[in-house]
C-alpha cells in the first residue's frame, strides 16, 4: 500500500514538473515574439538588441556592397571602407525611456558583444569590426539600424619576382616588397632573406632612367608612432644603400621612413599587421 502512495505522489510530481515547464516554455516563447513585433524577424546572431526594443523590420542578401565610415587617417582625412558580403539587417524601434541613451548603451555593447569600434559619431554613427564580421549602426529618434556584413579576407600573393614588380609599377606607379629582413638594429637588411631585393635589383637595373623612392612602412601592435617611424627611416635608408653598393647609382634612388602614417589596409588581425608592414618602391614622375 506505502508503494503504492509513494508511486501515485512521485507521478503526480513529475507531472506537475512537465506542466510547469511547458508553460515556462510558452512563456518564453510568447515573450520573444512580443519583443520580435509583428516584424517575424529573429534576432542577429552576432550582436543582440539593446534593452526591450522590437524589430520592426529585416532583411538579408547572400552578398551585398556598402560602405562604412572609419576614423580618419593620421592627417585627418576622413576615410571609408567599402565591403562585400552576406549582408543582414534590422531596424528596431527604442521605446522612449531607452532613447536618451541608445547611442550610449549601444556603444558600450559592441565591446560586449566582442566588436571593436573603429569608428563613433555621436548622437548617430558606429563602425564596428569582429573578424570577419562589420557592423554599421545608425540611431534616429525612437529607432535604430544594424547592418552586418560578412567579409572574407580576399587572398594575398605579394610579388615574387622582376616581372611582378614591372607589372604593378606599370599599372599603379608603386609596388610594395615583402620578405626583407633587417639586422636588429634596423640599419641593414640581411641579403641571404631577401631575396625579393635581388628580383627589385633587377628592375632597377633594367629601367636606369627611372628615379624611385624607397618607402618604408610599419604599424606595429606594440610599439609607438614614434619608434615606428624610427624603424621605418632606419629600413628605408637601408635598402636604398643596398641598391647603391650593388651598382645603382645613388641619385636614382631616394629614401623616406613614413612609419604607421600610410596603411593599406585595417591593423586589427596578424596578417593585416603583416600587410602593413612593407617596403614600397614608388616611381617618380618623368
Amino acid at each position: 500500500m506505502n508503494r503504492v502512495i509513494h508511486f501515485g505522489l512521485m507521478l503526480g510530481l513529475l507531472l506537475s514538473l512537465a506542466a510547469h515547464s511547458a508553460a515556462q516554455e510558452n512563456q518564453d516563447t510568447e515573450a520573444a515574439d512580443a519583443s520580435n513585433g509583428d516584424s517575424g524577424c529573429t534576432d542577429l546572431a552576432s550582436f543582440r538588441r539593446l534593452g526591450t526594443s522590437t524589430i520592426s523590420s529585416c532583411h538579408s542578401e547572400a552578398s551585398m556592397d556598402i560602405t562604412v565610415p572609419l576614423q580618419p587617417d593620421a592627417q585627418g582625412y576622413a576615410r571609408q571602407k567599402k565591403l562585400h558580403g552576406a549582408y543582414e539587417f534590422r531596424e528596431y524601434h527604442i521605446p522612449p525611456e531607452l532613447q536618451d541613451l541608445a547611442y550610449d548603451n549601444l556603444l558600450q555593447l559592441l565591446p560586449m558583444s566582442g566588436f571593436i569600434v573603429k569608428y563613433s559619431a555621436s548622437p548617430s554613427t558606429i563602425t564596428g569590426r569582429n573578424g570577419d564580421d562589420w557592423i554599421l549602426i545608425n540611431v534616429n529618434g525612437d529607432f535604430y539600424d544594424v547592418t552586418l556584413v560578412n567579409m572574407k579576407p580576399e587572398p594575398w600573393t605579394p610579388v615574387k619576382d622582376a616581372a611582378g614588380i614591372t607589372q604593378e609599377m606599370n599599372k599603379h606607379g608603386h609596388v610594395a616588397l615583402y620578405g626583407i629582413e633587417f639586422s636588429h638594429d634596423e640599419n641593414t637588411v640581411v641579403e641571404e632573406n631577401s631575396v625579393i631585393l635581388g628580383e627589385a635589383l633587377k628592375y632597377l637595373q633594367a629601367n636606369p632612367n627611372m628615379t624611385v623612392t624607397v618607402e618604408s612602412h610599419k604599424d606595429s601592435a606594440n610599439g609607438s608612432e614614434q619608434s615606428d617611424l624610427d624603424a621605418t627611416t632606419k629600413r628605408a635608408r637601408a635598402v636604398a644603400a643596398w641598391f647603391v653598393a650593388h651598382g645603382v647609382p645613388s641619385g636614382q634612388v631616394q629614401s623616406k621612413g613614413l612609419g604607421r602614417t600610410e596603411p593599406i589596409t585595417e591593423n586589427d588581425t596578424p596578417l593585416e599587421v603583416q600587410q602593413n608592414e612593407r617596403i614600397e618602391l614608388v616611381k617618380h614622375p618623368s
